[in-house]
């Protein structure tokens, strides 16, 4: 079995070979795809660092299909990849915005 790779695009996208893609969007949000199609999930770019991204769980559904734990592992190794810190943050007023 091959190691997961990434690639990076001009558009911000890191994308996976195992079949996911990441990007931030603006300053609070972050968009996530895969083969179940996209989420946007609440986030908050800092600005010191410039690369902590506070990426609030709450707004990443739970479904059978996709675990929440599933993105936020894909998230980790995204973030790894981009050189950015993932600061998690249950945040229980924050939104979601379903793909």
């Amino acid at each position: 079995m091959a190691s997961e790779t990434f690639k990076w695009n001009w558009r911000g996208w890191a994308r996976s070979s195992e079949g996911f893609g990441v990007r931030l969007l603006g300053r609070t949000n972050l968009q996530y795809t895969d083969e179940y199609g996209d989420l946007r999930i609440s986030a908050e770019a800092m600005r010191r660092p410039s690369t902590e991204v506070v990426v609030y769980t709450a707004t990443i559904p739970d479904r059978p299909e996709r675990s929440q734990e599933e993105i936020l592992l894909r998230l980790r190794r995204a973030f790894d990849y981009k050189g950015w810190t993932m600061v998690e943050e249950a945040g229980r007023n924050a939104r979601s915005w379903p793909g």
